[in-house]
């Protein structure tokens, strides 16, 4: 048994990594209206040029560009107007020297033309005259076929979290169906006899459960679908039946509280109860959360968080999302920026240390502020733009020293 065997923080990381290339999660085919968040599990070509052919960016006339060089309001470019083109309609006519073709926002282009006059900087004189008082570059105005997304370009990489923007692309390239990863099923267990759901009428002494709602939204975030939710009281009997209900519905377990040395901790005589259980991790070099528990059972990975809300989503950040990032073959979405933290910080000897900061400019310098309180207050989280990490062999930072920051969200600064 490796109960409360301290481990290094690389040493778990490199754990978990191995714990997750064990799994192969299947795939499914879903239509591109379903596909928002999932992640996908092949590489996507276009088989189309988008777009299929020029187009004007502009209300305007196209024209040969050198039939309007020189051309200003004093002395305009004169053309004969030909025709019109018709949106949604293929142009059947070709430009000649000294002509021009009307062509709406978004029309096709006739062929011979080579720019776009915009149409504020014409003048109709009769219904087959125009007048053209601004010279244009080649291929000004004009969108050409491909500029957006060539034949047999990638659209999306393997691995890849679709997007919104994904989707649109899609359907541009006339994909209406996608391979995707099957989600990873994820069970949440808040344990303690003081937790009341946030629904339930709270008594003096009693807490919210924070820590289960939280964690269901990070899980969104990465893509996983929360299977089972539950509040569980100080049982061992109780904590398991929740375990084995978990296990049928759920890849991964995620248990909230529990995980300290007392009297009431039942997370690792739980998993070890099970003919297959095992414990991986119980104790990592880290602050906060140094009584995290890792344990498999079934093939599945069990994780024992910190019951204070801080420890709780910091350890999910630092574990539990590349944990899962790994078994999705999602590519990473941890994003870092360069700020100068501004004021001194002295970090746990032998430990891993994860300070909160918030990130503001002053001038053009990013500065990291640290958020300095107590790992049960949840508000912590909610301030804070992402965190810093001081290796175990730093004895802390200085002010003004230039610093990693781990963004919580994506571009949130």
């Amino acid at each position: 048994m490796n109960f409360f065997k301290i481990r290094a923080l690389n040493e778990a990381q490199a754990m978990l990594y191995q714990e997750a290339s064990k799994i192969e999660l299947e795939t499914e085919h879903v239509p591109i209206g379903a596909c928002y968040g999932r992640i996908a599990c092949e590489n996507v070509y276009s088989e189309v040029d988008i777009p299929s052919f020029d187009r004007s960016t502009v209300d305007g006339y196209a024209v040969k560009v050198n039939d309007v060089m020189g051309a200003t309001e004093s002395i305009p470019a004169m053309l004969t107007l030909k025709a019109e083109s018709v949106m949604g309609e293929v142009m059947p006519e070709t430009l000649q020297k000294g002509e021009a073709i009307y062509v709406p926002t978004g029309g096709m282009l006739p062929l011979g033309s080579d720019g776009m006059v915009m149409i504020e900087h014409s003048e109709q004189m009769s219904s087959d005259l125009i007048l053209i008082h601004q010279p244009i570059a080649f291929g000004e105005n004009i969108i050409y076929c491909g500029d957006d997304l060539k034949k047999s370009q990638l659209i999306i990489e393997s691995g890849k979290k679709i997007s919104a923007y994904d989707m649109g692309l899609l359907a541009g390239a006339g994909i209406y169906e996608v391979s995707v990863y099957k989600k990873i099923k994820v069970a949440i267990l808040s344990t303690g006899d003081e937790l009341v759901d946030c629904h339930l009428p709270m008594e003096m002494g009693q807490i919210r459960d924070i820590n289960g709602y939280s964690l269901m939204g990070l899980v969104a975030e990465l893509g996983g679908e929360v299977v089972h939710k539950a509040i569980i009281r100080d049982d061992m009997d109780a904590l398991k039946a929740s375990v084995v209900e978990s296990l049928d519905k759920a890849d991964l377990i995620l248990l909230s509280g529990g995980s300290s040395v007392g009297a009431r901790d039942f997370t690792h005589k739980v998993i070890e109860s099970f003919e297959d259980g095992e414990i991986l991790i119980h104790g990592i070099s880290i602050k906060p959360g140094k009584p995290t528990i890792v344990g498999r059972v079934q093939n599945k990975l069990i994780f024992g968080l910190p019951g204070h809300p801080t420890a709780s989503a910091l350890v999910f950040e630092i574990l539990v999302k590349p944990y899962m990032e790994n078994v999705s073959k999602l590519k990473t979405t941890s994003v870092r920026v360069k700020a100068k933290i501004t004021e001194s910080i002295h970090s746990s000897s032998g430990k891993d240390t994860f300070i909160m900061v918030n990130l503001t400019y002053e001038g053009d310098a990013l500065k990291a502020k640290p958020i300095l309180g107590k790992s049960g207050l949840i508000s912590l989280m909610t301030r804070a733009s992402g965190y810093i990490h001081i290796n175990s062999e730093q004895e802390g930072l200085y002010k003004e020293q230039e610093v990693s920051v781990y963004l919580f969200k994506r571009g949130e600064i």
